[in-house]
C-alpha cells in the first residue's frame, strides 16, 4: 500500500490522457454569470449580427482620412471572416434596384387633387428657379411637382458627412460587418489578429468589437489563473515542508492532493460542457482546505491509533461537503461549477487521508511546539455580542453591486474604446429583438412597433406590410396620372420648358410592382438581418422606448446592462434562498457534533462573517462572490468550531488549526492579487475570516 498514491494519480494521469478530447475549460466569462434565458437572447441576436459588428474610426475629415478610408476598407473586405464593409451611405446595387422597382409603393405620396392652376404655379416656379438662380436647380422629369418623397426612406441611424459616414466630430466611420461573435473564443482571435495586424498601418485608427474582450480578457484571465496556480502550489509546498518536516509524508500529501484536483476536474468537465476556468482555480484553491483533515489526524496520531473514523474530522468534513452539495444545485453556474468542484475533491481527499494514508506507516507526531495559554481570554457570550453588533452596522452600510459584468477582468483600455464609441455616435436607440411565425407576419409587427415607437430604426424603415402596400397600390391605381401628365405637358411647353420635356412624369406609376416582401438580405449593409429557423422569424429593431416596445409579446429585450441587472437580482435572490438552506443544514450538524457547546461552536460561524461583512460595507460594494465566500467560511469555520468544542487535547487541536489556516490561506490569499474582481472577491473574503479565526482561537475561552 505504500505506492498507492503513486498509483492513484497514475490511473487519473492515464485517464485525463484518455479523455482529453471530452476535457473543455471555457474561459467565456458569460456562461458563468449569464442565465440560459439570457444566453439564448444573446444568441439569437448574435444571428442577426448583434454584437457581431466592428466600427473603426480615421480621425479627421480631409481628403488624406478619406484616402484611409478606402485603402483600409479594401484591405478589410480581403480578411475571411469580415462579411461586409461599409464607410458611405450610397445604397448596395441591390437596394438600388428594390428603390427603383418599388419607388411609387414605398415613397411617400401626396394624394391631393391637382388643379389646372396649381399645376401652372408650381411650373413656373421651378422655370423661374432654372432661369434666374446661380446655382444648379435639379429637376425631376419623372416627378416634376414632387408628389413622392422618399428622403427619410434611405437614411440609416448614424450620422455623416457628404456620403461618408462620421464618428461624431473626430473623423469617419467604417462599419464591418463580421462571422465573429464574442462567444467563438478560436474564431474570434483568428480574426483579432488579423484585423490588427492590418491596422498596424493605421496609427490613427481606433476600433472596437465586443469580440475584442473575448480575446484580450482570455488572454489575460489565462495567465492570471497560471500566475495563480503556480504561485499558489509553491507558497502550498512550503508551508506543508515547514509544517510537516517529514519529507515522505509531504510527498504523499501532494499526491494526494494532485489525485483529489484531477479527479474532480475529470469528473466536472465530463459533467459540464463548458467548464470554467475560473471554476478550476477556485476549485483547487478550495482543495486546499482538505490539508485540514491531514493535519488533525497528524497531530493526534489517528494514523498509529487504530481507529477507521476520526468522528471530530467526519463531522466537519460533513458539514462542508453538505454547504457545498447544496449550493451544486444553485442555477448560478459559477458557484454550482465551483461547489461540485469541491464536492468532489474534498470527498476524494477525505477518503485517501481516511483510508490510504493509515497504510503508509507515517511516523507518530512528537509534539515540540508549546503552545501557551493566556489568561486574558473573553467569554463565548462576548464574542456573540460583538458579532450581533457587527452584523447590524453591516446591514446598516453594505450596498450591493448588481453589475455582473465587474466580476470580469476590468479590461480599463478596451472600456475606454467602446464608451469613446458609444458618447460619439450619441444615439438613443437601443435593441430590441422582434419576432414573427412569417416573414409577412414579421413585416407587420415591426410596422405596429414603429407605430407605438416611432422614434425607431428597422426593416419596416424600407418595407412595407402587405396591407399597407394593397391599400397604396389601391390608390395609386385609382390616381388619374394620365390627365396630370397631360396637364403638366401642355402647360410645360407653353411656360418656355422644351416640347416633350416631361413627356415620361409620373410613367413610373404605370406598372406597379407586386405587393411581396423582397429578399431582407439587400438590407444587411445597414445591420439590419432577419433570421429564421423552422418556427420563427426574428430581426434586430432599434427603438429609443424600450418599455414601450416591450408591451408587444412579439418583443424581447436584449440590452445587455438590463438584462445582467435582472440577472443579478435574481442570482441574489437565489443565493439568499439556497444561503438560507445551507446555514440551516450546518445549524443542525452543528448541534448535534457539539450540543452543549454550541454557542462557542457557533461562534466560528457568526463572528468570521460578522468581521468579514463589516469591514466589506465600509470600504466594498458587496457582490456575489462576497456573499458566495461568506458561506463557504462558514463551512470552513463550522469544522474549526466542532475541533475546538470536541476536543480533549486542546494544544494538538489549536496547532492542527493554526496550520490548517495557514494552509487554507495560502490556498485562498493568492486570489487578493488576482486582477479578476471574482476571484480576488473571493480571496479578500477568505483572507478577512482566516485573520477573524485566528482572533477567536486567540482570545476565546
Amino acid at each position: 500500500m505504500k505506492y498507492a498514491n503513486y498509483i492513484i494519480l497514475t490511473l487519473l494521469l492515464g485517464a485525463a490522457f484518455l479523455l482529453k478530447e471530452h476535457i473543455n475549460i471555457s474561459t467565456n466569462l458569460l456562461s458563468l454569470f449569464a442565465s440560459k434565458e439570457s444566453i439564448e437572447k444573446l444568441s439569437i441576436a448574435s444571428k442577426l449580427g448583434y454584437s457581431k459588428e466592428m466600427l473603426i474610426a480615421i480621425k479627421g475629415f480631409d481628403n488624406s482620412a478619406k484616402t484611409k478610408v478606402y485603402s483600409l476598407s479594401q484591405k478589410l473586405k480581403t480578411i475571411d471572416g469580415i462579411k461586409s464593409v461599409q464607410s458611405t451611405l450610397t445604397p448596395s446595387d441591390a437596394q438600388l434596384q428594390y428603390y427603383k422597382n418599388n419607388f411609387a409603393l414605398i415613397a411617400s405620396f401626396d394624394d391631393k387633387e391637382q388643379s389646372v392652376q396649381s399645376v401652372k404655379r408650381q411650373l413656373q416656379e421651378l422655370y423661374n428657379s432654372m432661369t434666374t438662380n446661380i446655382f444648379y436647380t435639379s429637376v425631376d422629369k419623372n416627378d416634376p411637382l414632387k408628389l413622392f418623397n422618399i428622403s427619410n426612406t434611405h437614411q440609416s441611424n448614424l450620422s455623416h458627412k457628404g456620403d461618408f459616414l462620421a464618428l461624431g466630430d473626430f473623423g469617419y466611420l467604417i462599419r464591418v460587418s463580421t462571422d465573429v461573435s464574442a462567444s467563438q473564443m478560436n474564431e474570434a482571435k483568428i480574426l483579432y489578429e488579423k484585423v490588427h495586424l492590418v491596422l498596424k498601418e493605421y496609427p490613427d485608427a481606433v476600433a472596437f468589437a465586443p469580440f475584442f474582450y473575448t480575446v484580450e480578457n482570455s488572454t489575460k484571465i489565462k495567465n492570471d489563473v497560471k500566475w495563480i496556480i503556480i504561485l499558489s502550489s509553491l507558497v502550498l509546498i512550503l508551508i506543508y515542508y515547514i509544517l510537516i518536516k517529514n519529507i515522505r509524508l509531504l510527498s504523499h500529501t501532494l499526491l494526494a492532493l494532485s489525485s483529489s484536483m484531477l479527479f474532480a476536474t475529470l469528473v466536472s468537465t465530463l459533467i459540464y460542457s463548458n467548464f470554467n476556468i475560473l471554476s478550476l482555480a477556485f476549485g483547487m484553491s478550495v482543495t486546499a482546505v482538505s490539508i485540514d483533515y491531514l493535519l488533525h489526524y497528524y497531530f493526534h496520531n489517528f494514523f498509529q491509533s487504530g481507529k477507521k473514523i476520526d468522528k471530530n474530522v467526519l463531522y466537519g468534513f460533513l458539514t462542508t461537503t453538505v454547504a457545498f452539495v447544496i449550493f451544486s444545485f444553485i442555477p448560478i453556474p459559477i458557484i454550482s461549477q465551483i461547489s461540485f468542484f469541491a464536492v468532489a475533491s474534498l470527498s476524494f481527499a477525505y477518503l485517501l487521508f481516511t483510508f490510504i494514508f493509515p497504510k503508509l506507516q507515517i511516523q507518530e507526531y512528537k509534539q515540540e511546539t508549546i503552545i501557551k495559554k493566556s489568561s486574558k481570554k473573553l467569554s463565548a457570550s462576548l464574542f456573540f455580542t460583538l458579532s450581533i453588533l457587527l452584523l447590524s452596522f453591516s446591514i446598516y452600510n453594505l450596498s450591493l453591486d448588481n453589475n455582473i459584468r465587474n466580476l470580469d477582468y476590468q479590461n480599463t483600455k478596451l472600456m475606454d474604446k467602446e464608451e469613446f464609441f458609444k458618447s460619439s455616435i450619441k444615439t438613443n436607440l437601443k435593441p430590441i429583438i422582434v419576432q414573427a411565425k412569417s416573414k409577412e407576419e414579421l413585416i407587420t409587427n415591426l410596422h405596429l412597433l414603429h407605430l407605438r415607437v416611432p422614434n425607431s430604426f428597422s426593416l419596416a424603415t424600407f418595407v412595407q406590410d402587405k396591407e399597407s402596400c394593397e391599400k397604396k397600390r389601391k390608390l395609386l391605381t385609382n390616381y388619374d396620372f394620365s390627365r396630370l401628365n397631360s396637364i403638366i405637358n401642355e402647360h410645360a411647353a407653353k411656360i418656355g420648358f422644351k416640347k416633350g420635356y416631361f413627356k415620361e412624369s409620373y410613367s413610373f406609376t404605370e406598372n406597379l410592382a407586386e405587393c411581396k416582401i423582397p429578399k431582407l438580405d439587400i438590407f444587411n449593409s445597414y445591420n439590419l438581418y432577419a433570421y429564421n429557423d423552422k418556427n420563427s422569424y426574428s430581426t434586430i429593431a432599434l427603438v429609443d422606448n424600450i418599455s414601450k416596445a416591450s408591451s408587444f409579446n412579439f418583443v424581447t429585450n436584449i440590452d445587455a446592462k438590463e438584462m445582467f441587472k435582472k440577472q443579478a437580482n435574481k442570482m441574489y435572490d437565489d443565493l439568499a434562498l439556497y444561503s438560507s438552506l445551507v446555514i440551516l443544514a450546518v445549524f443542525v450538524l452543528l448541534f448535534f457534533s457539539v450540543k452543549a457547546k454550541f454557542l462557542y461552536a457557533l461562534n466560528y460561524i457568526i463572528f468570521p462573517s460578522s468581521l468579514v461583512l463589516a469591514v466589506l460595507s465600509v470600504f466594498y460594494t458587496i457582490n456575489l462572490m462576497h456573499l458566495f465566500s461568506l458561506i463557504i467560511l462558514i463551512a470552513i469555520g463550522i469544522d474549526y468550531g466542532i475541533y475546538m468544542s470536541n476536543t480533549k487535547e486542546q494544544a494538538n487541536t489549536v496547532l492542527a488549526i493554526r496550520y490548517s489556516l495557514l494552509s487554507t490561506f495560502a490556498g485562498f490569499g493568492v486570489l487578493v492579487f488576482s486582477s479578476i474582481v471574482a476571484l480576488e472577491s473571493i480571496g479578500m473574503v477568505i483572507s478577512l475570516g482566516i485573520i477573524s479565526i485566528f482572533i477567536l482561537i486567540r482570545s476565546m475561552k
